[in-house]
């Protein structure tokens, strides 16, 4: 018997062997997948969180340079994990994603204030004469004491506080998840083996 008539005569046989076959790759490719963004997932709350442990929960201040979360693979793969978690878990993980998402903002707008602060500033040399306002410029709008200057000079101006505020409180009151029931489940996924693929 050939090769030939043996597939002619089993051809339904071979069809859903096939079939089952291309159902088996599509579903293991699926969980493989999604064991790789719960690792990913799992990678950006460690870092993020480690970021916020450095800078002291922003009272030691963040780098200018970075971000908590270079990546954000929550958002775009938040439909993999559904069926798999808790709402309250998943509710978790947003929240975490949203705040630091939102000290990233804060951080990015603290180092545009420190640009503008540095290129505002013009360094005035040794022995350059600096003209303040006086009386006779506008002799309606009253003039600062030399001590207002001073305090000018020295102090950050109010949207460098409030940003500098912000970034603290936000900071203090971000919640960790890492040892959390929520990573748990992520870690969970991201541990499964290649014949799990449900």
């Amino acid at each position: 018997m050939s090769i030939l008539q043996f597939l002619n005569d089993n051809i339904g046989l071979i069809t859903l062997i096939v079939g089952l076959s291309a159902i088996y790759l599509y579903l293991k490719q699926k969980s493989d997948s999604k064991r790789d963004i719960a690792k990913l997932i799992l990678q950006e709350i460690r870092y993020a969180e480690q970021q916020i442990r450095n800078s002291g929960r922003g009272a030691r201040g963040y780098s200018l340079s970075s971000r908590l979360l270079p990546t954000n693979s929550w958002d775009d793969n938040i439909h993999l994990f559904i069926k798999d978690m808790k709402e309250t878990e998943m509710d978790m993980i947003s929240e975490f994603y949203s705040q630091a998402a939102f000290i990233d903002y804060l951080i990015e707008e603290r180092s545009k204030q420190k640009l503008n602060q540095k290129f505002s500033l013009r360094p005035i040399t040794v022995g350059q004469q600096v003209t303040l306002p006086t009386a006779e410029d506008n002799p309606q709008q009253p003039q600062p004491t030399a001590q207002q200057i001073a305090q000018i000079i020295q102090e950050p101006n109010f949207n460098e506080r409030i940003t500098i505020d912000l970034l603290t409180d936000f900071s203090t009151k971000i919640e960790f998840l890492y040892n959390t029931p929520a990573a748990e489940k992520l870690r969970q996924l991201s541990e499964r083996k290649w014949y799990q693929p449900f």
